[in-house]
């Protein structure tokens, strides 16, 4: 089974595996701990993020039953099934981690009950690969969890379960996937640094959670963050340790990044629903640290513009989707010191995209456009895209051609060309025989036809 690499350290850091050190940030520590364990190949690498790095690993089997087999002998997790089989017994209260995967009603079924404040177990971890955990027993069996008082990671995302009414008893939690339907639950548990979580209506977090000064990472769907001007008296309210933000947009969402100005990732979802582009772009540039950006807007097709100063010093990757925005408005992007990653997913409208040559990418290594309904003209040299290694063009039917100039670029490795015009496929295989008559064999083009064109 594969696992998030982020989710994994976010869980470490909760779990307090994780030391400190005088000069590295905690996240920091984490990413080394998972290179040295990739470098010693005790985990293995799965999928990359399209800047090299791993965005999911796994570990070998074999490695991994031992990993269970010593866990549990030293104490440090306990899985009630392995392979399906099933290894309850009555010390589980006892254990400072439990995972627990699938068939999850036998375990809360037969897990002893009236326990509070003899179970010292720190996480828990339902493990469902993507599964629901939907039983039966759904109604009832979750209420036991209120009996592990000293609870510090709580992972229950594939439960699908309203923890509302369990969580104000796990004051210790610092760590929560789930699904809360009543968010005012979480207005008491001040050593919360991760929330992750859903809800199935639309509701609000808690004014208090500006109060919350450890938190490191919301991510929050069908919830809004409150204003911060509603629980504001004298002082302003910052979370300045806040560093990963996903929400969806608000009518204060400009008033929401100004008080969070340490971000380094940022997720804004429905952008533009409460017309407050304009607004929260502008103060883009009052987060400093911002890395990575990603921005889905609301599917209206009215037109929306990104001003000249628009400026993010040291974003590195950059996601727009459904931006409604003119082809023109790539220049303002090339002004971006740092950008490495830049993906357009159904992002820019008009027949023609026309790069001059005054129009540089500097970094950007990784370019992807996906569904530009009527591009039908691209006209770019190599010296727009000075760094760039990987193409990746989807679904574009009415485009013309690949500039053929795009093969000269000296660091292009990967021209990947999925469900495209037919004139596309060709054009690419022009750039690859083009290279390899200049002696270039490290270039590759990946195809995938259009069905469209098949028939």
């Amino acid at each position: 089974m594969e696992i998030r690499v982020s989710k994994m350290m976010s869980s470490w850091i909760a779990e307090q595996f994780i030391k400190a050190t005088r000069d590295k940030r905690l996240e920091v520590v984490a990413e080394e701990y998972v290179q040295e364990l990739m470098d010693r190949s005790l985990i293995l690498g799965k999928t990359r993020k399209p800047n090299g790095r791993f965005k999911t690993c796994k570990i070998h089997d074999l490695l991994r039953q031992l990993c269970i087999r010593e866990a549990q002998i030293q104490n440090v997790v306990h899985f009630p099934y392995s392979d399906h089989v099933l290894t309850y017994s009555d010390d589980i209260n006892d254990r400072r981690r439990v995972m627990i995967p699938f068939l999850i009603e036998d375990y809360f079924c037969d897990h002893p009950s009236q326990m509070s404040g003899k179970i010292t177990t720190r996480s828990l971890i339902f493990m469902g690969a993507g599964k629901s955990y939907l039983v039966p027993e759904i109604n009832h069996w979750p209420d036991s969890i209120s009996d592990f008082k000293l609870l510090k990671v709580l992972d229950a995302r594939e439960i699908g379960y309203d923890f509302s009414n369990i969580i104000p008893q796990l004051v210790h939690l610092r760590y929560i996937d789930a699904r809360i339907e009543d968010p005012s639950s979480l207005a008491k548990l001040f050593n919360l640094q991760t929330i992750i979580v859903y809800s199935r209506r639309n509701v609000q977090l808690p004014a208090e959670i500006w109060t919350m000064s450890e938190i490191k990472h919301v991510d929050i769907e069908q919830m809004d963050m409150p204003n911060p001007l509603s629980i504001e008296e004298q002082q302003p309210l910052f979370l300045n340790n806040l560093q990963r933000l996903a929400l969806n947009s608000s009518p204060f969402l400009a008033e929401i990044l100004k008080r969070t100005p340490n971000v380094d990732k940022l997720k804004i979802r429905a952008a533009n629903t409460h017309n407050e582009w304009s607004d929260f772009v502008d103060c883009l540039i009052n987060l400093q640290r911002l890395e990575k950006l990603s921005i889905t807007a609301t599917v209206d097709n009215s037109p929306r513009i990104l001003s000249s100063a628009f400026c993010a010093p040291n974003l590195k990757q950059l996601r727009l989707a459904y931006t409604s925005l003119a082809w023109e408005e790539m220049d303002v992007l090339a002004n971006l010191p740092n950008l490495e990653v830049l993906k357009a997913d159904s992002a820019f409208n008009g027949t023609d995209w026309t790069l001059s040559e005054d129009v540089v990418f500097q970094k950007l290594k990784y370019l992807r456009i996906w569904s530009a309904d009527d591009l039908e003209r691209w006209e770019a040299t190599s010296d727009n895209f000075p760094m760039l290694e990987q193409l990746v063009l989807q679904l574009l039917e009415e485009l013309e051609e690949i500039p053929q100039s795009v093969g000269e670029i000296m660091t292009l490795k990967l021209v990947q060309v999925e469900y495209c015009n037919p004139a596309v496929d060709t054009s690419a295989r022009n750039i690859l025989e083009d290279q390899q008559g200049w002696g270039n064999c490290e270039l590759q083009i990946q195809i995938v036809p259009s069905l469209k064109y098949l028939i």
